[in-house]
């Protein structure tokens, strides 16, 4: 196969275990024409990458309605019935009150086109507002991203100051620095290009974390 004459973009190849191997093209025009030219070989299988199923934050859940009834009460109540092969998951509680709780769930691509579209389910005896939620992992020791304290082997941050000490013991005298954002201008060797560090680490406007979510995103099923 010849990537000149079919005129192929291939920005990344990668061998991957069990003799396969990953190919990201250019644009999906180049995807379609490189996977119609694999079919026709025999001796080659082709699979595309499963995408993550998105993710969605319910606000303010009733606590007396278990995880296992809230699936079918979403789909009778709001009038969801109608959707093919839904898929809804409880993920974790993210945060308790006194009477409710906010749940993150993983739903199927078209249950989360139809939920979001109603910004607000209903709930038994409740209106509870859903909206997209990117789950990213992080570590609370090192506040870096893609793995938990519970397998990491870096040194600790400070979440204010991004020192190498627990933020119960920062005198905080100096102004906000995001150890993220300095481990990321590290790579980066065009003072022009480097990103703002002022900031807390779990800033919402940081530019490492909103990075990473796009990254997610990219990965995530949201086509349907």
């Amino acid at each position: 196969m010849d990537p000149k004459a079919l005129k192929l973009g291939v920005t990344k190849l990668k061998n991957l275990a069990n003799n396969a191997l990953f190919v990201k093209c250019k644009s999906k025009t180049d995807r379609d024409i490189l996977e119609m030219e694999l079919g026709k070989l025999n001796a080659v299988t082709v699979e595309r990458p499963k995408r993550k199923l998105p993710t969605l934050l319910l606000m303010f859940v009733p606590k007396d309605v278990e995880d296992a009834a809230i699936k079918d009460t979403i789909l009778q109540q709001n009038n969801l019935t109608h959707i093919e092969d839904p898929v809804l998951n409880i993920k974790f509680t993210k945060r308790t009150f006194e009477d409710s709780r906010n749940v993150v769930i993983e739903v199927s691509p078209n249950l989360r086109r139809e939920s979001v579209a109603l910004q607000k389910i209903k709930l038994y005896w409740s209106m509870c507002k859903v909206e997209d939620f990117v789950v990213v992992t992080r570590c609370l020791k090192c506040l870096g991203f893609g793995h938990t304290s519970r397998f990491c082997q870096n040194q600790l941050k400070c979440s204010h100051c991004a020192e190498n000490h627990h933020w119960k013991e920062c005198g905080k005298q100096h102004p906000n620095r995001c150890a993220n954002c300095l481990k990321a201008n590290t790579y980066i060797h065009d003072d022009s290009k480097k990103i703002n560090t002022n900031h807390r680490v779990f800033s919402k406007e940081c530019p490492r974390m909103r990075r990473i979510e796009s990254i997610i995103i990219s990965k995530t099923d949201c086509s349907s």
